[in-house]
């Protein structure tokens, strides 16, 4: 009787999510520890396999496309197509609510990146935006002040990406400069102190940089440079630096045996980085987080069992997870409330397992402290790989004209030709269907995109 409360209560708060009558389009499901509202379902009970969550609210029709969906420690984050922000679950001062609420205030934001209790938010002009706890200076506003909504970060224009992380952040810019601001104790901001920063400061000892990402339960930074390299600074007091017994870095420093990286990512405290669909991992190995078949831990990379990978997330506790190139999740480690998704009563897994019920082709996750996020139905705008001469088109199918339109010249490139398709059937009006050239190809700054947007029939839709 209790799982069929359960399954009620979720199939309740589904139906109050949206109005529509079957789940078409994007959509994202949540597993794990639920105690917040971090899935969004409007309950707090957890789940150890995969449940459908939905969409994002808003309108027309009830929902939109979703752009992308984030996890922390105790509360989530996503961004529909219009650039709309919500968050859901808990941060005091910020959020207390077990379904998506939208954030006001907020231009179109490209992308967002969810810390321990703060957030971070980057618009199609490349201003960053901040709000919650600013205990460490985190928010880079100067101050001490926590912010229940959006402040403009001031000092930074032109970025392309952000990460917000446990108590510190930082910015990266279309130049390949590292930006880093708030608590510094571990010298996990990279700028060759331990000082803490109020407002952003331009790292010196690294450029070239495509991504950086400060950890989001620990106190460790890591980034991938254009040439596949990897680097990481902050404490490395369980080898989550990967460069052996040294206890901490006070400047980027580049990690040993890797090349060609696609991505890297640090956890509580470990690193990942994929490069060849192989996942390289190091540090700290508790309940075999590192996925590489054992418990114990790596002051360097070493290459797992795990192939095929295109992301790799190792959460902000002991749970990781990746996506494979052909849409599959794995997951690995602390198994605590179900978080693994696949259903097991094990304590914890060395080595990875496909979450089964996931049988939609799924493009991104998010894990957070025992909870993850499975965006499926959306292809993510590709890691950048080029030089600022050339761009990487996004991929705009199924966006709306509009919203395709601010995607292509907010990457640099010129819309071209708009041709007309009618939809007989009404199902994607507004949207566009087709576009030359394709997602992922490298194209000059300025280059035209075509794209095919469908239109309404002369007559009434069906």
């Amino acid at each position: 009787m209790r799982f069929l409360a359960a399954v009620l209560a979720v199939v309740a708060a589904l139906a109050a999510f949206t109005p529509e009558p079957q789940w078409t389009g994007v959509k994202f499901w949540a597993w794990g520890l639920n105690s917040s509202g971090q899935f969004g379902d409007g309950t707090t009970t957890g789940s150890p396999v995969p449940t459908l969550v939905g969409r994002l609210p808003g309108r027309p029709y009830g929902s939109m496309r979703i752009r992308q969906v984030a996890t922390g420690g105790t509360f989530s984050a996503g961004i529909n197509d219009r650039g709309v922000v919500f968050l859901w679950g808990d941060v005091p001062g910020v959020v207390s609510s077990a379904t998506p609420r939208e954030v006001t205030g907020l231009p179109f934001v490209s992308s967002l990146s969810v810390g321990d209790r703060h957030v971070l938010a980057v618009d199609s002009e490349g201003t960053v935006w901040a709000w919650g706890d600013n205990t460490y200076r985190q928010l880079g506003d100067g101050t001490t002040v926590s912010r229940p909504s959006p402040i403009r970060v001031p000092g930074l224009t032109g970025v392309r990406s952000v990460s917000a992380g446990h108590r510190h952040s930082l910015a990266v810019t279309t130049d390949g400069a590292v930006w880093a601001w708030g608590h510094n104790g571990f010298a996990e901001l990279g700028d060759g102190t331990t000082v803490n920063r109020p407002t952003p400061v331009r790292l010196t000892g690294i450029s070239g940089v495509l991504t950086a990402h400060a950890s989001r339960s620990g106190v460790h930074s890591a980034a991938l440079k254009s040439d596949g390299t990897v680097w990481t600074w902050g404490s490395n007091a369980s080898g989550q630096l990967g460069i052996g017994a040294a206890p901490r870095s006070y400047v980027p420093i580049r990690v040993p045996g890797i090349t060609n990286a696609q991505m890297v990512l640090p956890g509580e405290r470990s690193t990942f980085a994929v490069a060849g669909g192989r996942l390289y991992a190091w540090g700290d190995n508790t309940a075999g987080r590192l996925g590489d078949g054992t418990t114990l831990p790596r002051r360097t990379p070493v290459v797992t069992p795990i192939t095929g990978l295109t992301w790799a997330d190792p959460g902000t506790g002991g749970t990781s997870a990746g996506v494979t190139a052909d849409g599959r999740v794995l997951t690995w480690g602390d198994n605590t409330n179900g978080a693994l998704g696949t259903g097991s009563a094990a304590p914890y897994e060395t080595t990875a397992h496909q979450v089964a019920v996931l049988t939609s082709r799924v493009s991104t996750i998010s894990v957070g402290r025992s909870t993850t996020l499975a965006l499926v139905g959306n292809q993510p705008d590709p890691t950048p790989t080029s030089p600022p001469s050339t761009v990487a088109v996004p991929d705009v199918t199924g966006l709306f004209e509009d919203t395709a339109t601010t995607r292509i010249t907010e990457r640099g490139l010129t819309l071209g030709s708009v041709t007309h398709w009618v939809d007989r059937l009404c199902n994607e009006l507004d949207q566009v269907t087709a576009q030359d050239p394709a997602p992922g190809v490298v194209v000059p700054l300025g280059h035209e995109v075509n794209i095919t947007v469908a239109v309404a029939p002369d007559g009434p839709c069906p």
